[in-house]
C-alpha cells in the first residue's frame, strides 16, 4: 500500500479557535491594502494555534506568538538557507551532481546526473521514500541515498522527503570533511543568525537532523524567519545571506514553476490549494499556469507546512504573516481573498 507524506505524519485534527474578536489592523503600501481585519476570523479558526502579522519589522497584529510547534515543511527553507549559506563560504554549488559527494550513485545512469538545484526543486526523479524515511530508521542518509529514480532527472516533480534527506546526507558528507556536523552547521550558519531557537527537531537515531520536515518554532520565530526572506526577495542581504545566492538556490523549475528550495510562487493566474494537489504528484501539466491566489499579486510567496502551517511573504511591502494550526480543513484561498 502506498503511504502519503501528509498520511504518514499523521495530521491532527483540532476544534476551531475560540475568542476570535477582530481587529482593525490593516498594512498598505504601493496602493495596496492588506486588511487584516477581514482575515482575523478566518486565521483564527481551523485548528489555529497562533496567528501574527509584520510590517517592515514591526508587528501589527499577533495572537498566541509564542506558541511553539512542528512547522513540518517549512523546515526545507531552512534548508535552502542552509544551503545559501554554503554557496558563500565556497564550498557549495547548485549545479554540481550530488554523485560528486555520493559516488554510491555513480554507476546508476540516472542519479549521477542529479543535480544539488534538483534536489532543492524537488525534481531530482527519486521515489518519494516516506516509509524508509519517516518510519523511525537508525540511518535516514543511508536510506535515502538507496532509494530509486524513477524519472528522469529535472523532468518531474515530486514532492515528500526523498530529496530533502538526499540533500542532507550530501551536506553532511561535505561538512564532515570541513570537520564539523549538519546539525552544528544549521545553528551556526541558518538559525543564530535570524534568531532562531528550535531546541526540538525531529531526527533520526543517529541523531541526525531532517531537512524535510523537522525543526520546532513559534509564530514569532515563524515571523523571523519570514521577515528574513522577505529582504532577500526584494533583493536586499539579511541575517548575513546573500539575496543573490538564495534567489539562485530558490529558483523554480520548469517542472513546477511554483517551486523552489521550500519557496511557493504566485507563478501563474489558476488558482490551487498546494496541499490538495501534493500527494499522489501531480503531472508537470497541471503545475503550469497553477499559483496561489488569483487576488494577490505575481510577486506573492508562501512557506507551506501541513495542514495550515504558513508564512505568506509580500517583499514589496515588506509584510509577512505567520500562522500555526493543526487542521486539514484550513484552506489558503479563503484567507487570502479575506485579505
Amino acid at each position: 500500500m502506498t503511504i502519503s507524506r501528509r498520511g504518514f505524519l499523521g495530521v491532527l485534527t483540532a476544534s476551531a479557535c475560540a475568542g476570535c474578536a477582530s481587529s482593525s489592523s490593516s498594512a498598505s503600501h504601493g496602493g495596496r491594502t492588506i486588511r487584516l481585519d477581514r482575515a482575523d476570523a478566518l486565521a483564527r479558526q481551523h485548528g489555529c494555534r497562533g496567528w501574527a502579522a509584520w510590517r517592515r519589522g514591526s508587528r501589527v497584529e499577533g495572537w498566541e506568538i509564542s506558541y511553539e510547534g512542528p512547522i513540518l515543511s517549512i523546515t526545507k527553507a531552512l534548508a535552502a538557507l542552509a544551503v545559501t549559506r554554503g554557496v558563500a563560504e565556497g564550498w557549495l554549488d547548485p549545479g554540481e551532481r550530488a554523485a560528486d559527494t555520493i559516488p554510491e550513485w555513480k554507476g546508476d545512469a540516472r542519479k549521477q546526473r542529479i543535480t544539488l538545484q534538483m534536489l532543492l526543486q524537488q525534481t531530482a526523479g527519486l521515489e518519494a521514500g516516506v516509509a524508509a524515511l519517516y518510519r523511525n530508521p537508525t540511518d535516514k542518509g543511508r536510506n535515502a541515498v538507496a532509494l530509486r529514480a524513477i524519472d528522469e532527472p529535472g523532468s518531474f516533480f515530486r514532492y515528500g522527503p526523498a530529496c530533502s534527506e538526499v540533500l542532507a546526507e550530501l551536506l553532511q558528507r561535505k561538512l564532515s570533511a570541513r570537520g564539523e556536523t549538519l546539525e552544528k552547521y544549521l545553528h551556526r550558519a541558518v538559525m543564530r543568525p535570524i534568531g532562531l531557537g528550535s531546541p526540538d527537531w525531529r531526527s533520526d537515531k543517529k541523531g541526525r537532523f531532517y531537512l524535510s520536515t523537522g525543526a520546532e518554532l513559534s509564530v514569532d520565530e515563524l515571523g523571523k524567519l519570514g521577515r528574513t526572506i522577505a529582504r532577500l526577495l526584494s533583493g536586499d542581504g539579511a541575517d548575513g545571506f546573500d539575496a543573490g545566492h538564495f534567489a539562485r538556490v530558490t529558483r523554480a523549475s520548469a517542472a513546477n514553476p511554483m517551486y523552489g528550495g521550500g519557496l511557493w510562487r504566485n507563478a501563474g493566474g489558476r488558482e490551487i490549494e498546494v496541499e490538495d494537489a501534493l500527494d499522489p504528484a501531480a503531472s508537470t501539466g497541471f503545475w503550469q499556469g497553477a499559483g496561489l491566489s488569483r487576488s494577490q499579486p505575481r510577486e506573492f510567496y508562501a512557506l507551506i507546512g501541513s495542514s495550515g502551517r504558513r508564512v505568506f511573504i509580500w517583499p514589496q511591502e515588506q509584510v509577512v504573516i505567520a500562522r500555526h494550526g493543526v487542521a486539514r480543513s484550513w484552506r489558503d484561498g479563503a484567507f487570502l481573498r479575506a485579505l
